[in-house]
Formats: structure tokens, sequence, C-alpha cells
């Protein structure tokens, strides 16, 4: 994509807008006050589906003659020639104009929640351009002044405090304070019948919520995460938060989980609402995350912001990673760096295939920007942020970041900038190590062994390109990387971290002379993106005293020998003993570490067994599972601690979920359908799996009882979690109800994508899903909006069947989704990956089960 000319530039925009949520379009009066810094005849910005009525442009009052004015739909662009050229100096450009408000969630667009109207915005990446004409680049940052003239019965949140509100009839004019500088995609307006919390102070930060009308009861928990996130950030980065308010609005149809919006922070109304008796310890975790990652961004992409949008990861990765510092800060005993441990899987998974890309990726249009709000962009990147700080160490990076943020506040950076940051506050070489993981693609696989020198104990490291595929040529896994190891050693007394940076192919290690070692783990505490796999002897030694690691690396353990068997590089064998010893895990990520896995399995591999084969499976994963959670049973006790929940929660999913076992089943059902009823008898703990659970064996009566839940919701994760659930149904009349309401109001246009993924994992439903998104396609696309097409064609693979590869990719080239072309190739490939997996995983799996099989 070619960028816009440097010149001119936008200095401060004057935007005034009618908007009435109810009526299909809107319209905009707007100024730019333009710094022109050489001679030229022409302006070009910004504009997509937007109507001109007027156009001026001015010079010190007098006006220039536009001679020419064209558009150019491909690239969004207007392009006006002037009669005659601009001077060095200030100028000025005023348009009239008027355009839709929008159904696909982005740009100005509508939303509905029952009677209730909203027009709301989401601008990144590249859609401001919708919402009024503009430089809508990161690099044009400006002041924004902004009013809006609405029916007066609504409200108005913008990224500025409330200046004036003046009333005419029945209408009224809301004039916001002027930002300081920002990006075009920063800029934030909601406009409908809303209501706020009481103002919490955090400081001299005035912070509310706002929710449509009813929900009052729901925003205490917001207003505590977000104030306590903000004063650790305020600390952390040495400087006060950078705007005058903090609005956080939650909206009832919204693409992404939140947006970073400068002083108006936009969420999904289930990661911003939360009523504490119905809520899960996992929901409420996810809801501080978010709102610690947008309040980080406040410094970490608004005061500072990437140069271009192949830098997204400087915002992202940093944002990442610093929420769950915030969270692990506030609430300790809720061990965030666990939840950091199941979220960055995803990256590994994704990053392990041929068509995953770098952290920093070219851009050239706003497609591919939008590709790149993805787990390598996200997890990976914070992955390798907590990496460097490991290697650099708390202080200095923290130093580094102050730094970087007062050298390019209220400005632009890209990574270099960062580097050199971190540089001066070190006195390392943070480039030559970054740059690598920042931007190769792929990540290594370090395989660990054992070799003496002597008598002094001594391990071997090697390091390749991990890929899944185990046939990817040796030529293309000859990669390396700089790699800050960090190693446990396990002794008879202490146990000791060795740090190493291996810059090499092949180093040694050589333990003290007076170590008495045992084994030795190559990735201690998991601070590093690479998967070491060891060698036989170590990872027994490891299986042996499995409850010596850390919870982190007992995950990491079962996630890196998992992956080993994907890439042929471990054997089925060594996981499946290694679960065996995590039957009385008491940390319930440890325990859905082994369960990904484990249900994997049991879709892809034992559904295709005979039917006394498959019990085996399920009566081993019970013997395995089942008798932690009878142990702990289904009655909660006053004096628990919320892990323990979590950790029963868990059980269930294995031994209800995966080993089928009669009883739970039987018990989830009676309980969930005495809560249908009397909202009883089911701790909210507990209610994720067993709805779930129910909805697998239930009928008409259970999916009506559903749907009356989802109506009648008093939280948004209770809505979320009964309308979700939906889509385990078996039934397949259910099922067909079930598609066919993707395409009515009942669904909002944010859950649609969803709501079809759950159905692609459910047997029961894949080929009537398929067959559904393939016949309503022309219907269905339009409530599938850019940002989240990518998930849609994520979940695919699902289909599992060699034929159904053929026809995703005959579709898609049919009726291509440019925000997911890089998403296609990646299901694609997963398609083959798995085909492969399932076929040598078969004869393995039946071979372990012969030999745990009971003998009479």
């Amino acid at each position: 994509m070619s960028r816009l000319p440097e010149n001119p530039s936008p200095v401060r925009y004057d935007l005034a807008l009618t908007v009435d949520p109810k009526q299909d379009r809107f319209s905009g009066e707007l100024k730019i006050e333009l710094r022109v810094t050489a001679e030229t005849h022409t302006i070009e910005l910004h504009a997509a589906d937007l109507d001109f009525e007027n156009v001026a442009v001015e010079v010190a009052s007098e006006s220039i003659p536009i001679t020419q004015q064209a558009k150019s739909p491909k690239h969004e662009r207007m392009i006006f020639q002037l009669a005659r050229a601009l001077k060095p100096g200030p100028a000025c450009i005023s348009i009239q104009y008027n355009g839709p408000l929008r159904t696909d969630l982005r740009g100005l667009y509508g939303a509905k929640s029952g009677r209730h109207r909203y027009a709301v915005t989401q601008l990144e990446a590249a859609d401001a351009r919708r919402f009024f004409p503009c430089f809508d680049e990161p690099d044009k940052k400006a002041r924004f002044r902004i009013r809006v003239t609405t029916p007066k019965n609504n409200a108005a949140v913008s990224n500025g405090a409330v200046e004036k509100t003046q009333y005419h009839g029945r209408l009224k004019t809301v004039q916001f304070e002027e930002t300081p500088p920002l990006s075009t995609y920063l800029i934030a307006l909601v406009v409908g019948e809303m209501e706020h919390s009481r103002t919490q102070l955090a400081g001299k930060t005035p912070i509310r919520v706002w929710h449509v009308p009813g929900k009052k009861r729901l925003t205490a928990f917001a207003l505590e995460a977000a104030a306590e996130s903000l004063k650790r950030l305020e600390a952390y980065f040495g400087l006060p938060y950078p705007y005058s308010k903090l609005d956080l609005i939650a909206v009832p149809d919204f693409e992404f989980g939140a947006m970073e919006n400068a002083g108006a922070v936009t969420f999904r109304e289930s990661l911003l609402l939360v009523d504490p008796k119905t809520i899960t310890l996992d929901e409420l975790k996810r809801v501080a995350e978010v709102i610690a990652h947008e309040l980080a961004h406040m410094w970490y992409g608004d005061l500072v912001t990437m140069a271009w949008w192949d830098d997204l990861w400087l915002n992202e990765a940093f944002a990442t990673w610093m929420a769950f510092h915030v969270v692990d800060q506030w609430k300790p005993e809720w061990k965030m760096w666990l939840d950091f441990e199941q979220h960055r899987a995803a990256a590994y998974s994704l990053d392990s295939l041929r068509n995953t890309h770098p952290i920093y990726t070219q851009v050239r249009t706003p497609d591919e920007a939008t590709e790149n709000f993805d787990v390598i962009t996200y997890e990976k990147g914070a992955s390798v942020v907590r990496m460097l700080e490991r290697w650099l160490g708390a202080n200095a990076f923290r130093k580094g970041v102050r730094q970087y943020i007062r050298r390019h506040r209220e400005s632009n950076a890209r990574a270099q900038d960062l580097w050199d940051a971190l540089s001066d506050a070190s006195g390392k070489p943070v480039a030559t190590v970054a740059r690598d993981w920042i931007e190769k693609p792929g990540f290594p696989l370090v395989q660990v062994k054992r070799e003496d020198d002597g008598p002094r104990v001594c391990f071997e490291f090697t390091q390749e390109r991990f890929f899944a595929n185990p046939l990817e040529p040796e030529a293309e896994r000859r990669e390396q990387w700089p790699i800050p190891l960090v190693v446990r050693i396990r002794r008879k007394g202490r146990d000791r971290i060795i740090r190493e940076l291996m810059r090499s192919t092949r180093i040694r290690l050589r333990a003290d002379a007076d170590d008495e070692v045992k084994w030795i783990y190559g990735n201690a505490e998991e601070s590093g993106f690479y998967r070491p796999v060891h060698s036989e002897e170590i990872l027994k030694a490891l299986g042996d005293e499995f409850s010596r690691l850390e919870a982190a690396e007992r995950m990491g353990v079962l996630g890196h020998q998992w992956s080993g068997f994907r890439a042929n590089r471990a054997s089925l064998t060594s996981f499946l003993t290694l679960v065996e010893g995590v039957n009385r895990e008491t940390e319930p990520d440890v325990l859905e570490a082994a369960a990904g896995p484990l249900a994997w399995l049991s879709e892809h591999v034992v559904a295709s067994f005979p039917k006394d084969v498959a019990e085996l499976y399920r009566d081993w994963v019970a013997d395995v599972f089942l008798p932690a959670f009878l142990e702990l049973g289904w009655s909660i006790k006053s004096s628990e601690s919320p892990m323990t929940k979590r950790r029963r929660a868990v059980l269930l999913r294995l031994c209800a979920g995966i080993a089928e076992d009669a009883e739970l089943i039987d018990t989830a059902e009676l309980r969930v359908d005495r809560w249908l009823v009397q909202r009883k008898g089911l701790d909210a703990s507990l209610a994720g799996p067993a709805v779930e659970i129910a909805a697998r064996y239930g009928g008409k009566r259970r999916y009506t009882a559903y749907r009356r839940m989802i109506r009648n919701a008093r939280s948004p994760q209770e809505r979320s979690r009964f309308e979700f659930a939906l889509a385990a149904f078996r039934d397949p009349a259910l099922i067909d109800t079930t598609l066919e309401s993707t395409l009515k109001d009942e669904v909002a246009t944010q859950n649609v994508v969803f709501l079809l993924g759950r159905l692609l994992g459910n047997p029961s439903a894949r080929e009537a899903t398929w067959a559904f998104i393939r016949s309503r396609w022309s219907e269905l696309s339009k409530r599938i909006s850019p940002g989240l097409a990518p998930r849609l064609v994520s979940a695919l693979p699902a289909l599992q069947l060699p034929r159904h590869r053929d026809e995703v990719a005959s579709f898609f080239e049919r009726y291509p989704l440019p925000t997911a072309a890089r998403a296609l190739k990646q299901a694609l490939e997963r398609f083959d990956l798995d085909e492969e997996l399932r076929q040598r995983a078969k004869p393995h799996l039946r071979g372990w089960l012969r030999k745990v099989e009971p003998t009479e």
C-alpha cells in the first residue's frame, strides 16, 4: 500500500457530527488545520463510503479553488487538485459529508440492546476513514475537537471530557474538550441511551463505567480493577495517566474484546460488566486482564504509538505482557502467569506452522494490518518481551521502558527506538538478540541430553527450528536464535538456576563439581519462547519428581512433550506417562495442560476406534482423574479457595467430558435442570463444564430452557455461557435451529463466528454447519466482520476429513476473505498436519491402551 504524501500533514481536526442511532445515516462538518512544509497543488486524504457535499480550502481566510476532486475507491482516498499551490505554512480544508451507520462493527456502526439503539466507533486498524475524512495513518497524529448533536435523551461519550452541553428543542449538542495529539484510530464516540456508574478516583483521574440501562449493579469490579491497574501502571512508567478522564464503555455488540481509545475505552459487555455471584474465577481474571491490557495502552500505544502497522507488536505485545504483570501484582493469589502459559500455547501452535509470520511483518494494505491481530503479535510478542525482561533484569528493563516512553511521548516510534532505550539502560546489546526473535518466523526446538565429561556432569543443548510437520525438510530446520537459556538443575540440596545466552547451534553446560545432579530442566520458569525436548533418561528423572518442578514448568513439560510427539520428536508414551503422574495435581492450570491434548486424542483418534477400544481410553482417563474428583465431590465447602473450585471444574471436564463417566453426566444434567428452574444446586465455578455437558445429552425441553436463560440472563457471562452451549446439542433439528439463529438479531453480530466455531467442534454438527456456511454464505457473510473472519476460517480444520480440506480451499477461492488470506493457508496446513498425526497416533495409542488394559 502506498502511503499518503508527507505533505501536507494534519495539526488539528474540528469535527461536528449529527448522530441519531435510530437513523440509518449520520452527517459531519469537518475542518482540518494543515501544516504545509513544501509547495504543493494537491491535498490527499483517506475517505471510504462517505458522500461529500461541500469542500473548501483556505489559506489565511482566502479561498483556494479546487479544480479537480478525484475519488480512489481502491485506495480509499480523496485527491483534491488546487488552482494554485499551497505555500509552506498553515492551511485549512473544510468538508461537509454524510455516511451510513454501518452494520459490520467498524467505522461508526449501529448496535442494539433490546429497544435501545447505539452508534459506536471501532476505528482500528484503518476504519477512521469510514467515520470522517482524515489522514488515516498512525504517524499522522493531531489534536481533535469533537462535538455531537443527538436527541437529548442520548448520552454521548468521546475521548475528551464534556466541556459543555447545549439544548435546542428535542436535540442537544455535546462539546468535548480538545484532545492531546492522537492517531486517528484512537478516536472514539459512543452515542445512545446509556447510564454510568459512580465516579471512582484513581489519584486525580475520574473513572466511570458506562452501560446500557439497568446494569449499574455490574460495574463495581471494573471500577476497582481499573483503579488498581492505573496506580500500578503510573508507578511502573513513572508518569501520570496521560488523559483527563477515563471512561470504560460496555458495548452490546463489539468486534474485538476491547479497544484502547484514549480516555474512552470500549469493551464487550462480557469483558467489563460482572456479577460476582455468578462469575467464575477464570471469567473474573479475564476481565481484570483485559482492563489492565487496555489501560497499559494509554502509555504504550496511545501516548507513544508505532509509526506504522508493521510494528503493531510494539503496542500489543507490551500491553499483553504488562497486563499479566499488573494483575499478578494486584492479585498474586490468582497466579496470573499460569494463565499466561495457557494463552501462549496458542502462539506456540501457530508459530510451528510453515505459514506462520514474524512478529514484525511488512504491512502493505489495511487487510494485512487486520491480519496481524493474532496470537503471534500478542502472545508470542508478549513472550519475547517477558524473555527480554528476564534476561536484562526487571530494574534495567523498566528503566529502559521509561526512557523509551519519555523520549517519544505524544509521538511515534519504531522497534529500534525501544532497543536503543533498553541498551542504554542495561548496557547489553539488545538489538542483536531481539531482532532475530522479532524478524524471524518460528521458534527453536532445544534438545537436551546428558554428556558427562569424566567426573564432571555436563549437558548438551542443540537447537533447530521447530516445525509441527515431521516431514519438513532438514534444510528448513537449520535456523538458530540467540536464546537466553534459563536452566534448572536438580541437586541433592537446593535447585540451582543457570542463565546462559546460547548464540550457536550447540553448547555444553557444566555443573559445579560438588553438584549431585539428579536431573535438569531446559526452560526454567518457562521464561523462554522455545520448546525443550529432553532425552529419555532426563525425562524419566523429571517424571519421578514431577511435583518438584514449578507449576508453570509442569505445564511446560506436558506441552513440550505433546508438541514433541506431534513433530515426531518424542513418543506418545512419554506424554501419556506424564499424564498419569498428574493424577493428584492440585494446580488447575496443570490439569488444563493435560486436558487439551487428551481432548484432541478423543476427538481425532479415539472417535475412529471400535467401541471396545474407545471404552478403554475413556476408562483410562477416568482411572487417572476420577478419584480426585470424587474426593472433592460436587458440594462446595465454604472454606474452599477459588483455585480448589477451579480444580474441581477441570476435573469435571476431564471425567465427564472426556472420560464420559455416566454417573457424573447424570448428576451434571440434574444439577443444570434444577438451576434452570430454581437457580439453585450449581455453583458458578462448575457452570461452564456442567452446562455444556448437559447440552450434549439434552433434548428440546432443555434447549428451550437454555434459550429462556439467555433472554433472562443476569450477567453478560451467564448469557454467553448458555448461548455458546447451544452449539453442544446433538439433535439435528436443534442444530438447525441454532444455525438459523446466526442470521437473526437474537445472536449478536459479535458472537456469530464464535457460535459457528463451537458448532464446527461438535461432531454431530460439523457436516450441517459446513453445509450451512456454504449454502447461506450470501446472508451469513454480512454478519462476519473483517476482524473476525480469520476466526471462522481457523475453526474449519475441525471438519477433519481430506475432502473437507479440498472443499474449504475451493470455497474460499471462490469467495475470498481478504483479512483471512493468511488464516486460510494456516487452516489448510492444519488439515494436513492433523490428518498425518491421526494416522500416526492410532497404532501408538492402541499399543498404550493394550499395556494399561486391566487384566481379569
